[in-house]
Parts: C-alpha cells; sequence; structure tokens
C-alpha cells in the first residue's frame, strides 16, 4: 500500500494519505455519473448520492491496513455513511456554517475519508486550529465551548467578504493540507477540524469534470 502518515498540530493527530487507492477508480466515477444526485441538508456546500456496497468492499483492503496500522483497529468495521460528494456551491452563496472548518463526530473512536475522484485543480481537505481556544478535534468536554466561540465569531465574519475558508483565516488556523489527486484517499478522525479546500476554486456542477469525491465515515465495531 502506497501511505504515507502526517501527524499534525499540538495534538501530533495522524493523517493518513493512500495512493493509487482502487484499482480501477473509473468504474467508482461512472457509477456516480449515473446517480440520484441530491442535498442532504447536512451542510455540505452541494448534492450527494450513496455510494454502493461494492465500492466499499473495493476499498476494504486498504482501509483495513491503514485502519489497523495507524489506529489500532483488529475489529470489525461499522460504516455510518458513505457519499458520492459533488461541491457546487459558490463562494457568494456560502451560509455561515459552510464558511468555517467543521468536524463530523464529537465521537474520538469515529474516522473519516475523503477519496479524490477528481483532479489537483479542486483543492483538497484542509485541516485547522480554532485559534481562540486552541481547539483542534471537538468532543463531548469541549463542543459547548467550540460551539459558543464560533457562534460569536459568526456574527463578526458576516461583516468580513464572503468566501471559502483558508489559509489567514482570523478565526482559524491552518495546520495542514492533503492536496486533491485522482484516486487518492484522506484519512483522519472525524472530531478533527476540517473542511473542504476550496477558496478559489472554479466549481462545476457536472459530476463528470467537477469536483467530485466519496466521503465516508467508520467506526470499530463495539
Amino acid at each position: 500500500m502506497d501511505a504515507r502518515v502526517d501527524r499534525i498540530g499540538r495534538l501530533g493527530t495522524p493523517i493518513v494519505t493512500i495512493e493509487a487507492a482502487v484499482g480501477d477508480p473509473d468504474i467508482w466515477r461512472a457509477q456516480a455519473l449515473r446517480s440520484d444526485w441530491a442535498p442532504r441538508g447536512d451542510f455540505y456546500p452541494g448534492p450527494r448520492a450513496d455510494a454502493s456496497h461494492d465500492y466499499l468492499h473495493d476499498l476494504a483492503e486498504p482501509l483495513r491496513v491503514a485502519l489497523g496500522r495507524v489506529f489500532g483497529w483488529r475489529s470489525p468495521v461499522d460504516v455510518m455513511g458513505c457519499f458520492y460528494s459533488l461541491a457546487t456551491t459558490p463562494a457568494a452563496d456560502l451560509i455561515p456554517e459552510q464558511r468555517a472548518p467543521h468536524v463530523d463526530s464529537f465521537d474520538p473512536d469515529q474516522v473519516a475519508f475523503v477519496h479524490f475522484l477528481c483532479g489537483a485543480r479542486f483543492g483538497g481537505t484542509a485541516f485547522y486550529r480554532q485559534r481562540s481556544t486552541g481547539f483542534e478535534r471537538i468532543d463531548a468536554g469541549n463542543c459547548n465551548e467550540f460551539e459558543r466561540i464560533r457562534t460569536a465569531e459568526s456574527e463578526q465574519l458576516q461583516r468580513e467578504p464572503i468566501d471559502y475558508v483558508a489559509a489567514g483565516s482570523p478565526y482559524f488556523e491552518q495546520l495542514f493540507v492533503c492536496p486533491a489527486a485522482f484516486n487518492r484517499i484522506v484519512l483522519f478522525p472525524s472530531n478533527l477540524l476540517h473542511c473542504a479546500d476550496l477558496s478559489g476554486v472554479t466549481l462545476d456542477p457536472d459530476p463528470a469534470h467537477g469536483r467530485l469525491t466519496v466521503a465516508g465515515f467508520l467506526r470499530p465495531q463495539q
């Protein structure tokens, strides 16, 4: 497996990057083009579609190896969700929740992945620290303070030019960026602050030409 581990921030959180993640990624691009796309109401800046069980089977071996080596998982894996995702929202149309990094879960055992089915011109995935608190990972112990500060700062954010969050944000320090590359996967804890790195990126609503990815969420079985 062609994989690299970067440990980022004060916590040394592992970010796993896997190259050439599946043997024939064009199969999954073709499936995405045939899918039924719709907004999911989860603040993602574009529509999503369900990925198939066959897709997860194709990913099983590289993910199993990475989850074991880096995160120490030995038990079977539960899939909490897996979606084709197409970023389409222009910066000028973003709502406040889409202009800041987020976490997918407060569960410290859940891991997220992004599988890029697009090329380098579509940014990547970036990871952040909340400047005023120093928080990098959000859990049950610090979520209330994180949300309180983020709500207060979002009111100030409304007076600034609308854009996707990027390096130089006054509220969030960018720690690391995994650039997009076709058939690359980035794997990270779901409670790590992150966001698609889309500032300055031209987005295309056609999945054949746009920022097509797969987002998935995993945790070890209890």
